[in-house]
C-alpha cells in the first residue's frame, strides 16, 4: 500500500541567478563582440524552472537545494511568487548563489556558469531531514548529477518509500560518460537527456540508436529531447515519437527543464506515456516564446488549447 504523501513532487537540484541575453543571430567567436537585443535577469537552473512550471500547472511542489548568503532570499521569494514551496532551501554561510550568463540565438544557446553555493548540494541531500522530505513526495526529480556511488542507497530508500524517480543531469560530461552513472539510471522511472547528451553517452547519432543503446544498458525509460525535431520516448521497449509543436522561438533557455515539468505533470495526473510526451513537447516549445524558462511556461488553459490543436 502506498504511504500518504505530503507533496506531489520534490525537485532536487541546482539554483542560479540567470542573466539571459538573446537576439544574437550567431554566437561570437573569441576576440569578437556581439550585442543582444534583449536582457532579462531571473532565477534559473533545472530545479527552479521545472518546479515553477509544475506549480503553474497546479502541482503541489517543493524544492531542495542550496543558495547564497547574500542573494539567496531573492531566489526564495521569486520561487514562492511562482507557487513553489522554498522553505527547504539551505542558505550557504559564505558562498554566493550560482550564476549563469545565457547567450541565446533562436536555434540554440551557450552558458557561462559559476557554480557557487550549489557545491554543497551533495552534502545536503544526505542529511536526515532532506531524506525525509524527499520520501514525503509522490515523485522526486533530480535536476542535477547525483553521485553514482554515494546516492545509490538514497535511491533505494526512496524506492522503499514508494517514490517515483527521474533524472535530468544536464550537460555534465564527466557524469554522462561515467559507466557508473548507469547504476543510478537503472533505478529511476524516467531519464531526460537531450540529443547531444544521448550522443555523448552512447556514441550513437540517430535518436533511435541512442534509445536502443540506452535500453541495452538497462535504462528502460528515456524521454529524448530533440529540440526543433521534437522528442522521442522509449517506455519499456515501446517507442513513441512526437513532432515539434509549432512556435516562433525567442529564447530556448530552460526549454528542456520545461519539457521535464510537462512530462512529470502528465505522469502525476495519470496520462499515458504517449500523452506525457505530447504534454512535455508542448510545454518545452511554449517556454521559448520569451526570455528565461519561467515567465512563458504555459498556463493550464494554454496547455489545454495547444493539446487540443495537436490531437485534432
Amino acid at each position: 500500500m502506498r504511504r500518504e504523501k505530503t507533496w506531489d513532487a520534490i525537485i532536487v537540484g541546482d539554483f542560479f541567478i540567470d542573466i539571459v541575453m538573446s537576439g544574437f543571430q550567431q554566437l561570437p567567436r573569441l576576440g569578437e563582440e556581439a550585442f543582444a537585443d534583449t536582457l532579462r535577469t531571473d532565477i534559473g537552473g533545472g530545479a527552479a524552472i521545472t518546479s515553477a512550471g509544475l506549480a503553474k500547472l497546479g502541482v503541489n511542489v517543493a524544492v531542495l537545494g542550496v543558495v547564497g548568503h547574500e542573494d539567496g532570499m531573492w531566489i526564495c521569494k521569486r520561487l514562492m511568487s511562482a507557487g513553489v514551496d522554498a522553505s527547504a532551501l539551505e542558505i550557504h554561510p559564505s558562498e554566493p548563489s550560482g550564476h549563469t550568463v545565457s547567450v541565446s540565438t533562436p536555434e540554440d544557446r551557450a552558458f557561462f556558469t559559476y557554480y557557487g553555493a550549489n557545491q554543497q548540494l551533495p552534502a545536503l541531500i544526505k542529511e536526515k531531514e532532506a531524506c525525509a522530505l524527499m520520501a514525503s513526495a509522490r515523485h522526486v526529480h533530480f535536476a542535477c548529477v547525483p553521485d553514482p556511488i554515494l546516492d545509490a542507497g538514497l535511491f533505494r530508500e526512496l524506492r522503499r518509500h514508494d517514490c517515483n524517480l527521474s533524472i535530468d543531469a544536464g550537460w555534465h560530461e564527466s557524469w554522462l560518460s561515467d559507466p557508473l552513472s548507469y547504476e543510478l539510471l537503472r533505478q529511476v522511472d524516467i531519464f531526460f537527456p537531450n540529443e547531444r547528451e544521448g550522443e555523448l553517452m552512447t556514441g550513437a547519432s540517430e535518436p533511435r540508436d541512442i534509445l536502443r543503446r540506452l535500453q541495452e544498458k538497462g535504462v528502460r525509460r528515456v524521454a529524448l529531447k530533440l529540440g526543433a525535431k521534437g522528442a522521442m520516448l522509449d517506455w519499456d521497449g515501446q517507442i513513441f515519437r512526437c513532432p515539434p509543436y509549432p512556435v516562433e522561438p525567442l529564447d530556448t533557455t530552460g526549454a528542456g527543464d520545461s519539457f521535464d515539468a510537462g512530462f512529470i505533470h502528465g505522469w502525476l495526473t495519470g496520462a499515458s506515456p504517449e500523452e506525457c510526451l505530447q504534454i512535455a513537447a508542448v510545454c518545452g516549445a511554449l517556454s521559448t516564446r520569451g526570455l528565461g524558462g519561467i515567465e512563458t511556461f504555459p498556463t493550464k488553459q494554454e496547455l489545454e488549447d495547444a493539446l487540443t490543436l495537436v490531437r485534432s
